[in-house]
């Protein structure tokens, strides 16, 4: 009698616990179908679960990166266009600088050609001017403040960061990969505080040189001071040169510039990649095979039941059954 009752509650104990673990199996994969997840909590796959928040964190600094890059590809192209437009503004002052200097104009056409080079002076100021999502584009580090300014004596004075001090700003397009994506309004467009050496440069300088060449030689007209004439055309033929370097330094950093663009498409084309890359890594790391889960789930559905039919069947089953 003793052995036969420990026999049976043995029995019972492994048909108990076989009912749970296919109930567990058939939950489990219930769970699943119902979040398409392979698990909800790391306990169940902790070294699954630990590549999973790296993948994510992954992620999530490439989306940073894709930011940056798409920033500073727009940054860079509306510079680009800025460039662009006073390279436009440059060859029209070129040609009329070249017109001048033949010594043909008389002193009404004289003064119409200044009206319009300092119009084009203006103009090409408020483009070194352009502001940029909040950013001055051609202030270098000083980005919260307009880089240029006339000052009472009609000069163009430049308050931005200069080309020989800290103006870089960068952006981080990848793991410890910065990209430049500015430059500075002296560089690129110079600037005017005197007709004496070292007082002028770049476009700026060149287009208010030949303003003041121009009045010299209508003032030295008005004045009978054929000297100053001279002096003034002599300026003005000075500025042939000075607009072809002028060219040479906008178009240096349009091809500088140009290719950081190109760099930052391809730094955007190799951060996709690694998106879909982690992306289809993380979806093996989580997601289930839905096939495959609902052929596991009839199985283990099966399992369950026939569990529950042999505990119940053999439930019934004691010596009593076989006592006359």
């Amino acid at each position: 009698m003793y052995s036969n009752r420990i026999s049976t509650a043995a029995r019972y104990n492994l048909l108990a616990s076989d009912i749970k673990k296919n109930e567990e199996a058939f939950n489990r994969l219930t769970a699943q179908l119902a979040s398409g997840k392979k698990f909800s909590s790391i306990t169940e796959d902790p070294i699954a679960a630990v590549n999973i928040v790296n993948t994510n964190r992954q992620l999530g600094q490439i989306e940073t990166f894709n930011k940056n890059v798409e920033m500073a590809k727009t940054e860079i192209q509306t510079m680009d266009d800025l460039l662009d437009l006073a390279n436009g503004y440059l060859s029209r002052a070129w040609d009329k600088a070249v017109q001048a200097n033949n010594q043909t104009y008389n002193d009404d056409s004289l003064k119409a050609l200044k009206v319009e080079i300092d119009e084009i002076l203006n103009t090409v100021v408020d483009l070194a001017n352009t502001e940029f999502n909040g950013n001055y584009v051609f202030a270098g580090a000083n980005v919260k403040l307009p880089p240029y300014k006339f000052d009472e004596n009609g000069n163009v004075i430049y308050t931005g960061t200069k080309q020989g001090s800290p103006y870089i700003r960068q952006y981080e397009v990848a793991d410890g990969v910065y990209e430049t994506i500015n430059t500075t309004g002296d560089k690129v467009f110079g600037w005017y505080e005197g007709d004496g050496e070292g007082e002028y440069s770049g476009l700026i300088g060149t287009l208010k040189l030949l303003s003041n060449s121009i009045q010299g030689v209508v003032d030295g007209h008005a004045e009978g001071d054929n000297a100053k004439v001279q002096e003034s055309y002599e300026k003005m033929n000075s500025t042939l040169s000075m607009f072809q370097k002028s060219l040479d330094t906008i178009t240096a950093e349009q091809t500088k510039f140009g290719g950081v663009y190109n760099r930052l498409e391809m730094t955007n084309n190799t951060l996709e990649t690694n998106t879909e890359n982690l992306t289809s890594y993380l979806s093996q790391l989580q997601e289930v095979d839905i096939a495959q889960a609902v052929s596991d789930w009839y199985q283990a559905q099966y399992a369950y039941q026939a569990s529950l039919q042999v505990a119940s069947a053999s439930m019934g089953m004691s010596l009593l059954n076989y006592m006359q």
